[in-house]
C-alpha cells in the first residue's frame, strides 16, 4: 500500500480530489493515497479471509481523533467490496443512533447497506438480485418456460426452498421475502415496498401491508439480532462473501447516562459473544472507539465482562500484536501528512502537469506541514483533513494560473477555516492559531 498505483481513472481522480477539497473522505480510490495503514489492513484482510469461509469475526479501531479510524474503516469496506462483501456503516449517536437501541443501530445499516455501483439503499437491490437468479434457475435449470402457466409456482416453490434456512434463524423474515415475492410478481410495488420498509426497521408501515406478510408490530431490540441473522443467510445464499458492518463512534456511549450506558455497553458484549461462538457466519465487525472508551472508568472498564474479552495483552518493550481484539492507530505526524501530499500531487488531474512537477515541490510540501500544523498551536493530529484541503487548494492555483509561485504567492490563513464545520478537537487547536502564516 506504500506504493501508489501508477495508472488511475481521471473520474475516480476527480472524485478524490473533489472530496478532500470539501474536506471529507472520498468514496472511492482510497487505496492511491493511504499512507501508514499497511500492518492494520493486513490484520483485517486476514480477518476477512477467514469471515469468507462462513465464520464471523470482530475488531475493535482505537485511535485518537486525527488517527484515520474513518480513513481505515472506509478504505476496508472499499477493500470488502472487491472481496464480494456488502457493507454497511452505522454512526452511533447519543440522539439518533444509541448503540443500546438495537432496533434503530439495525435500520441504519438496513439503510446503509451498500453493494459495489449502489452506496446505501442496496437492501432492494439485494433482494431483487436474488429473486431473479431464482428465476434464471427455474428457466434454465428446472427448464420451466417463463411465459408457461406454471412459472409463477415453480418459483414460488424456489423461493420456499431457499428461504429454509433463514427461517430456521428468522420466521417473521421468511414470510416477509415471501410476500415481498409475490407482491413483485403480481407487479403490485406499492405492496412490495412496503413490505421492504417493514423488513428494513421502518416504523411507519401500514396495518394492511402488515396483514399481507403476516406480521404485527414493528422490529423491536429482540428481532433485530435475529433479523441480522436472516439477512446473512440470504446474502450468503445471493453469492455474497458476507456483511462487513461498522460501528463508528461508540465513544458517544460516554455521555449516556448510567444505565444506557451498561446497557450499550452489554450490548457490545452480547456481540462479541455471538462472534465468538460464530452465531453470525458471513459477519464482519469493526468497532471504532476512542482511547477513552477503553480506558476511563465510564467505558469499557465499567462492565468487567466486556473488558475481559477485548483487552489487550502487552508488555512496554513489545511490538504491537494486531491479530488481538484491538487495532491501534497512531496519529499522523509530519512524515505522513508529507507523504500523503506527495501522493496527492501523483494522483491529481492536472491540465499542466509539468507545472505542478516543477512548483510545487517536496520543499514547498514540508513547509506546508510546518506552517499548518504551526497555524493549529503544533497539533499534527488535527490537521490532517484540514492540511490535504490546503494541499488541492494549492494545487488548484498552480494548475489554474500561470503566473503563481507558491514560494512567493501562498500563505496559510486560519481564518479561512473559521467557515467549516470543525470538529471540537480542530476549534479548540484552532482557538490558539496564529492569524497568517506565510511560506
Amino acid at each position: 500500500m506504500n506504493q501508489a498505483p501508477q495508472v488511475l481513472d481521471r473520474a475516480v481522480a476527480l472524485g478524490i480530489v473533489n472530496a478532500l477539497r470539501s474536506g471529507t473522505v472520498p468514496p472511492e480510490g482510497l487505496e492511491h493515497f493511504a499512507v501508514g495503514l499497511d500492518a492494520p489492513m493486513k490484520a483485517l484482510s486476514e480477518q476477512r479471509a477467514y469471515v469468507k469461509q462462513g465464520k464471523s469475526a470482530y475488531k475493535f479501531i482505537r485511535g485518537s481523533y486525527g488517527s484515520g479510524k474513518t480513513f481505515l474503516t472506509s478504505l476496508a469496506g472499499a477493500q470488502a467490496l472487491q472481496d464480494g462483501f456488502l457493507t454497511s456503516k452505522v454512526v452511533i449517536s447519543v440522539a439518533d443512533t444509541p448503540l443500546y437501541r438495537l432496533s434503530e443501530v439495525y435500520r441504519r445499516l438496513c439503510q446503509n447497506l451498500t453493494l459495489p455501483g449502489r452506496r446505501g439503499g442496496a437492501l432492494q437491490s439485494l433482494l431483487d438480485r436474488w429473486l431473479y437468479s431464482l428465476e434464471e434457475q427455474v428457466i434454465e435449470v428446472d427448464g420451466v418456460d417463463e411465459n408457461a402457466p406454471e412459472f409463477e409456482a415453480a418459483v414460488g416453490q424456489k423461493v420456499e426452498q431457499h428461504l429454509v434456512a433463514v427461517g430456521q434463524r428468522a420466521g417473521r423474515l421468511a414470510a416477509c421475502l415471501k410476500a415481498y415475492h409475490e407482491a413483485k410478481f403480481r407487479q403490485d410495488f406499492e405492496e412490495a415496498r412496503g413490505i421492504l420498509d417493514w423488513m428494513a426497521g421502518e416504523a411507519k408501515v401500514g396495518a394492511a401491508i402488515k396483514r399481507v406478510a403476516g406480521v404485527t408490530g414493528q422490529i423491536d431490540n429482540t428481532d433485530a439480532l435475529v433479523f441480522l441473522r436472516g439477512w446473512l443467510e440470504l446474502v450468503r445464499a445471493a453469492g455474497h462473501a458476507g456483511i462487513l458492518v461498522i460501528l463508528d463512534e461508540v465513544e458517544t456511549v460516554l455521555r449516556l447516562r448510567r444505565p444506557e450506558r451498561l446497557k450499550s455497553l452489554e450490548v457490545l458484549r452480547q456481540l462479541v459473544d455471538a462472534q465468538d461462538h460464530q452465531e453470525f457466519p458471513g459477519l464482519h465487525l469493526l468497532i471504532t472507539g476512542t482511547p477513552d472508551f477503553f480506558d476511563s472508568p465510564q467505558g469499557v472498564l465499567e462492565l468487567e465482562p466486556l473488558h475481559e474479552r477485548i483487552k489487550v495483552l502487552k508488555a512496554h518493550d513489545q511490538p504491537e500484536n494486531l491479530r488481538q481484539p484491538q487495532i491501534p492507530l497512531r496519529p499522523f505526524d509530519p512524515g505522513r501528512l508529507l507523504l500523503a501530499a506527495q501522493r496527492i500531487r501523483e494522483l491529481y488531474p492536472a491540465d499542466h502537469p509539468e507545472r505542478l512537477k516543477s512548483r510545487v515541490t517536496d520543499d514547498v510540501f514540508e513547509a506546508m506541514v510546518e506552517r499548518v500544523t504551526r497555524g493549529f498551536g503544533g497539533r499534527v493530529e488535527v490537521v490532517p483533513r484540514l492540511f490535504l484541503r490546503e494541499v488541492v487548494n494549492l494545487l488548484d492555483l498552480v494548475d489554474q494560473h500561470e503566473s503563481y509561485a507558491p514560494i512567493r504567492d501562498y500563505s496559510f490563513d486560519e481564518s479561512a477555516f473559521k467557515s467549516l464545520t470543525l470538529a471540537p478537537e480542530e476549534a479548540e487547536a484552532l482557538s490558539g492559531a496564529v492569524r497568517e502564516v506565510v511560506l
